[in-house]
């Protein structure tokens, strides 16, 4: 009894080995599928920031340094280096590039000259102006007497009009008196409920009956077609 007491003891006695568990498939297919969302994620990000870099750089150096105009400056006055600043632009077709900004100062702002607006190469003229045989004249008008958004540069024809409140005669109406055929708009300004600031150059032969008739409020605007009725 001994004898077998003592195997039994012995035999209990060893160690138990246990067999290893196999993986679970369907707990690794999981985690290979996010390392792989993970990794196209930061591939995907990496190729749009390159992208954008790309762009961005495109952009830049499609840019071209240009001048415009920091201070205002009236139509007829002569172009100071401060009234200039360099702006980086694209796609704009007039401009004149900031290194020709020693050949702009010390000339005439063909046009009244707005803040940030881009200088082209007609709004400067080394001619005085007005120039000989023109006159600058200042009138304020309306919206029923003067196109709203007139701009420098734009061409008018100047018409006698009956003044406010007078019904006139259907013949003064149907044929209105022309005392300037052709005025360039030197300057204007829009007025909040007022109208419009206008300065004209127009032709010295005429600029004293346009003064009276703009005095005596019996003047009319009417802007002329681009590039003339021809």
């Amino acid at each position: 009894m001994t004898t077998d007491t003592g195997s039994r003891t012995s035999t209990d006695q060893q160690p138990r080995t246990t067999k290893p568990r196999p993986k679970s498939l369907g707990h690794d297919l999981p985690q290979v599928q996010r390392r792989y969302g993970q990794w196209a994620g930061a591939v995907l990000f990496v190729v749009m920031a390159v992208l954008l870099a790309g762009w961005f750089w495109q952009q830049r150096s499609d840019r071209d340094e240009v001048l415009a105009i920091a201070e205002p400056v009236a139509a007829g006055s002569v172009i100071e280096a401060d009234d200039l600043k360099v702006v980086a632009v694209a796609g704009v077709a007039s401009t004149i590039s900031a290194e020709d900004a020693a050949s702009v100062v010390g000339s005439t702002a063909a046009v009244g000259l707005v803040e940030g607006q881009i200088l082209a190469p007609d709004m400067v003229t080394s001619k005085p102006l007005p120039g000989p045989g023109e006159r600058v004249v200042g009138l304020q008008l309306d919206a029923t007497r003067a196109p709203i958004g007139l701009l420098p540069g734009d061409v008018v024809v100047v018409l006698a009009v009956p003044p406010a409140g007078d019904p006139s005669s259907p013949a003064e109406l149907d044929d209105p008196t022309v005392l300037a055929q052709k005025a360039t708009v030197a300057s204007a300004e829009v007025l909040e409920g007022a109208g419009t600031r206008l300065a004209l150059v127009i032709p010295e032969s005429v600029a004293e009956r346009v003064t009276a008739y703009v005095a005596a409020g019996r003047v009319a605007l009417v802007q002329a077609p681009t590039g003339g009725d021809g």
